[in-house]
């Protein structure tokens, strides 16, 4: 039997982003691909194999998504629309609303080297994607000059990764909004002068 690689990723993908690593039994995995485990091992060598290629592929969309926000007529405005759009995801697809990926660095202890180290990649392609919008921005002159690139883009990061587990809790999108809001009006604010 033939079987679409990218629909098969797609599969592994919502099943670990609901689940998680250890919580998606292989039992689950061939469910959720309706594969038998033989032909599990022999397409991904493991468990492992396949959570790797899953995260690989969510980073490259991520930053995809990104590098759109990088290159819209108003970086600014497009990345509110970014935020928004992932922050407000329909109930029935709340699991989105977290980060794959920071839901796997709390098991990076469990998940295995080859899988640990994609993660750990994946986080600095998106920490880099967010650094070129913070440049994107500042050329359109929608931050200020003297912005500080790497330290707003390591900022962004965080906040959008903390919202991300803020929306999680919330019944409507209200103060997901108020907060995307806020991190909006902050971006455009000081930053610290001197390191500690």
């Amino acid at each position: 039997m033939k079987y679409d690689h990218d629909e098969i990723i797609e599969k592994a993908t919502t099943l670990f982003w609901q689940r998680g690593f250890q919580a998606a039994g292989m039992r689950d995995i061939q469910q959720a691909l309706d594969m038998r485990p033989g032909s599990i091992y022999a397409r991904f060598q493991s468990k492992e194999g396949l959570f790797k290629l899953v995260v690989e592929r969510y980073a490259e969309n991520s930053a995809k998504r990104l590098k759109q926000v990088t290159e819209a007529e108003s970086p600014l405005n497009a990345l509110y629309c970014f935020f928004e759009t992932a922050l407000t995801v329909p109930n029935e697809q709340r699991y989105m609303r977290q980060c794959l990926l920071v839901k796997s660095i709390a098991e990076l202890d469990i998940i295995g080297d080859v899988a640990k180290k994609a993660v750990l990649d994946s986080m600095q392609t998106l920490k880099a994607g967010f650094s070129d919008i913070i440049e994107a921005c500042i050329e359109n002159g929608e931050l200020p000059a003297h912005t500080p690139t790497t330290l707003a883009a390591d900022w962004l990061q965080n906040q959008f990764v903390g919202l991300r587990a803020f929306a999680l809790m919330q019944d409507e999108n209200k103060a997901t909004i108020q907060m995307i809001d806020k991190v909006m009006i902050d971006l455009k604010g000081q930053w610290p002068q001197k390191t500690r």
